[in-house]
């Protein structure tokens, strides 16, 4: 008899970097990019690299204890597929093929050596994943290493690899010498040049999420989430012209980001700077995927698809806590019937939201509207900028309380325009209403009229309730309510 071979569903993927050893391991559902164990081991293999040309002999007795700790991990959890990547490092460095292979008889497990070309790929491939619209270049600075994107229509195209990793460039001099190094590096590539139109910068790497961090802090944002944190390029040109100017003592008192990055702010910043002055894009964004999660896709013999992550895992997230299952389209069909001149990405927002449309449901009624609202702006998920997580929060808050202007709204109001604030009240009040008819939805609809905003509903269904938030509906259009029986 045959055996049926089982389909991979946890994959766990090693990235032996030149500044950490890092285990993440992916559950089934590979565009949430919610890893089911994500641990790492700073050991600083290429900390010495620029100097001696060979690998820190600290950091491979650390990276060596870490790769074993995570093959054993790995075996715990039952991964079922195990890949192990090394970069830069490892792949420059005159003893790294040779401690690549004694790892790998240490362990039983094959180690690839990725070039800069595959590390590029795999780090675009990642980001494509989870910004699908992403547009221009893709950095992804590391520990040993600069690779560098061009990316458009989810593909990648030019890309090229640079010794310009955080840790080469610890001992450069001064911020002269660094930027001239830095510079150098560059030139030599000629397909860094400003788009028509202008296309966004996508960072990845420690370094810059530190960054990152960093600017959230320092500009107060209300949303504390570095994935599709995006700045334009005049404001990041100027906060990384003021990190090259810090001092090291400056440099310490910046408690927004871990100790160990906070020397390599500068270096990181110099980078970005020269970018920004290169390909002059409108903006600066942050990704949270990255390396890890291309490498991910290609185990699983994946490439980023036309299947939208956000409304994915919008509609496992919704079911999870529905007391009521409702077909998104029939609500989306209510909200059409408004008539609010969405923007194609509103009305993206606003398919999501019919995902969740009773994400709260299970929850005290005196919670639901807050909870709702907390879960929308802080969605663990991909694929959704800042200013679209407040919309999101907005409407579900109106979905459930029937207004917006609650005081736990307030991070989400300050991320939006006040226009915009009224479509996702109208939203959020269409699917209130939707809501209570429920199960009657099947044969109500709303239709927008001159003056009015008419229901027809089944009378079996009509209910000071739904006449109350008809009511409220109607109003936030500036519209009559007229409810009329089928």
């Amino acid at each position: 008899m045959l055996q049926q071979t089982r389909a991979a569903r946890r994959v766990g993927i090693v990235d032996i970097g030149s500044n950490s050893v890092r285990l993440v391991v992916y559950g089934n559902r590979p565009d949430t990019f919610r890893p089911l164990f994500n641990d790492k081991t700073t050991c600083q293999l290429g900390a010495d690299l620029n100097r001696t040309g060979r690998l820190n002999p600290e950091g491979c007795r650390l990276a060596e204890r870490a790769f074993q700790r995570f093959v054993n991990i790995a075996g715990l959890l039952e991964v079922d597929r195990f890949e192990a990547y090394a970069t830069a490092a490892i792949r420059d460095a005159s003893d790294g093929a040779a401690f690549a292979e004694y790892l790998e008889r240490q362990s039983g497990r094959k180690i690839d050596i990725l070039s800069g070309a595959e590390e590029a790929l795999a780090g675009a491939q990642g980001v494509l994943a989870a910004i699908p619209d992403a547009a221009g270049v893709v950095g992804d600075l590391g520990g040993g290493s600069l690779e560098l994107v061009r990316v458009a229509n989810r593909r990648a195209a030019d890309s090229d690899s640079f010794p310009l990793g955080v840790l080469r460039l610890a001992d450069t001099g001064s911020r002269k010498d660094l930027a001239r190094h830095v510079a150098a590096s560059l030139d030599r590539t000629n397909w860094l040049q400003p788009s028509d139109p202008p296309g966004s910068l996508y960072c990845i790497g420690g370094s810059w999420r530190a960054w990152a961090r960093l600017h959230l802090t320092h500009s107060r944002h209300p949303l504390d989430i570095v994935h599709q944190y995006a700045v334009p390029a005049r404001e990041a040109h100027d906060f990384c012209a003021m990190l090259t100017r810090m001092s090291p003592g400056s440099l310490a008192d910046l408690t927004a980001v871990s100790s160990r990055r906070r020397p390599h702010l500068p270096a990181a910043a110099e980078i970005m700077l020269q970018l920004i002055d290169r390909v002059v894009p409108e903006r600066v964004v942050f990704s949270s995927a990255g390396l890890r999660e291309g490498l991910m896709l290609h185990s699983r013999r994946r490439k980023p698809g036309k299947r939208d992550p956000l409304l994915a895992a919008c509609t496992r997230i919704g079911r999870s806590g529905a007391r009521q299952r409702m077909t998104p389209g029939s609500l989306m069909a209510w909200v059409s019937a408004l008539g609010l001149g969405l923007s194609p990405a509103e009305e993206r927002i606003a398919k999501a939201a019919c995902r969740l449309v009773d994400i709260a449901g299970m929850e005290h009624p005196s919670y639901r509207a807050e909870h709702a609202f907390m879960r929308a702006f802080r969605l663990p998920a991909v694929a959704i900028e800042h200013p679209e997580r407040a919309f999101l929060a907005l409407v579900l808050a109106a979905r459930y309380d029937g207004r917006i202007d609650q005081g736990w709204t307030k991070p989400a109001q300050a991320l939006t325009a006040e226009d915009t604030r009224g479509r996702a009240l109208s939203i959020g009040l269409a699917l209130r209403l939707a809501m209570t008819l429920a199960p009657g939805i099947a044969g109500a609809r709303l239709q927008r009229e001159a003056d009015t905003l008419a229901l027809f509903v089944h009378p079996d269904f009509i209910s000071p309730e739904v006449e109350r938030r008809l009511a409220a509906l109607a109003a936030a259009l500036d519209l009559a309510p007229d409810l009329r029986e089928l």
